[in-house]
């Protein structure tokens, strides 16, 4: 389970584009965060991706990637000419091939790496998926293999692109939306496969000559339901937020906990999922992007549970700054970021409401610094602007942490109820 939006200039205030996805994983898969150089690659040179090996590109560019430990792809990321994506699983009535091909999140990673924009990230991965399919277990300590759809942006625009095996279709983004486990495109598609229809028809899901409706004709309804609802209210969320959206309101839209829904469900339609509740999936990671002309700036948590997490800025031109060790399946990798932060969200969820209030007054405290440093600094353009960039950078990654270790140190010792982090819940 995952969620994406975007909103496009007219529906945020500072009239640029403002991107942002909560990755929904497995509770125990870390993922982390890479910034890699473009680079340039010589002549028929091999790349191994998750499953499989293809062609690489004469050139690669930029790129910064939020990863699971053990996918070569990303959950989502960004490039240095501004381009953005997060993708979702979807579930289809075709079932998804037994070879193993191209998986959704190496397809993100690839567009990032070979597309300065939104519609050659769109060409990039609609020919791969054509060239190779997708298909491979995407899941961590189970076997769960899956359809993809993407919400891909850049400085000026945004398309949805929704895939069954190799077919797809593209929707273009007119000012904001959003995206979850569920297809979503009808009749509205403004590209497609050449073989869409004949796929339909073949299957027998459609009748030759008839309109085709993309999501009618393909979607797993009962697979899709979930997925439709935390749609909608993702949806309802950003409208509420109209021509006003702020970095700020994207990090607590990726917070919600279904608050003030009126829902039968046990667990009602909502975006920051725990395995204390599900026991099955939680939000291992989490971004929000803000991107305009002078400057494009990255919002990651690098830790899971964005209601417990700090989002902290990245500009690719700065590179990420010295944040641990790479993280891994081991729970006792204190070195890492992303398992520290896990000790404290189970620490948080045993705490008592005054430490929980407490801490997330600290944490907003500190993002709302965050965000009015980062636009202080100049665009990043030349050497000396870039210094100025990483001094502020690593001044809230450094506070960030001390925040973190002062947190985590409560969560290594008893507090004033008894709790300890030996007594907080674990995660299945």
């Amino acid at each position: 389970m995952c969620d994406s939006f975007v909103a496009l200039r007219g529906a945020t205030r500072s009239g640029g584009v403002i991107f942002a996805k909560n990755s929904d994983r497995k509770g125990n898969e870390s993922q982390y965060l890479e910034c890699l150089p473009g680079r340039r690659h010589r002549k028929k040179k091999k790349l191994r991706l998750t499953y499989i090996e293809i062609n690489q590109a004469p050139t690669t560019h930029a790129v910064l990637l939020s990863r699971p430990h053990w996918i070569w792809g990303a959950e989502m990321g960004a490039n240095e000419y501004g381009v953005v994506i997060g993708n979702e699983a979807i579930f289809s009535n075709v079932p998804v091939p037994t070879p193993d091909g191209i998986i959704g999140m190496d397809l993100l990673r690839l567009g990032l790496e070979r597309a300065s924009n939104v519609d050659e990230a769109v060409n990039v991965m609609t020919e791969l998926l054509a060239k190779y399919g997708q298909g491979g277990n995407c899941s961590y300590q189970e076997t769960r293999t899956y359809h993809n759809s993407f919400i891909i942006a850049d400085l000026t625009q945004a398309r949805v692109l929704e895939t069954v095996d190799r077919d797809w279709v593209v929707r273009p983004i007119e000012t904001l939306d959003a995206i979850s486990n569920a297809l979503t495109t009808e009749t509205d598609f403004a590209k497609s496969s050449n073989t869409l229809e004949e796929t339909a028809e073949r299957l027998g899901l459609n009748r030759k000559g008839d309109p085709l409706n993309f999501r009618r004709v393909f979607e797993d309804s009962i697979a899709s339901d979930f997925g439709c609802k935390r749609r909608h209210r993702s949806l309802a969320l950003l409208a509420a937020k109209r021509g006003t959206l702020t970095i700020n309101d994207a990090y607590q839209i990726l917070r919600d906990h279904g608050e003030a829904e009126n829902h039968a469900e046990t667990l009602p339609p909502r975006l920051c999922l725990h395995t204390d509740e599900n026991r099955r999936y939680a939000t291992t990671a989490s971004m929000v992007s803000s991107l305009e002309h002078s400057k494009q700036v990255h919002w990651v948590t690098g830790t899971g549970a964005p209601c417990t997490s700090i989002f902290k800025p990245v500009l690719i031109e700065v590179g990420l700054p010295p944040h641990g060790a790479t993280p891994g399946a081991n729970e006792g990798d204190s070195d890492s970021l992303w398992w520290r932060h896990e000790n404290v969200r189970r620490y948080l969820a045993t705490a008592t409401p005054q430490i929980t209030r407490s801490y997330a007054l600290e944490r907003d405290a500190l993002e709302e610094e965050f965000v009015r440093l980062i636009e202080e600094c100049p665009a990043p353009t030349d050497p000396q602007s870039i210094e100025s960039c990483a001094r502020a950078v690593a001044a809230c990654w450094q506070k960030a942490q001390a925040l973190e270790d002062k947190s985590y140190r409560a969560a290594l010792s008893n507090d004033e109820t008894g709790h300890s982090i030996e007594r907080a819940v674990r995660v299945p």
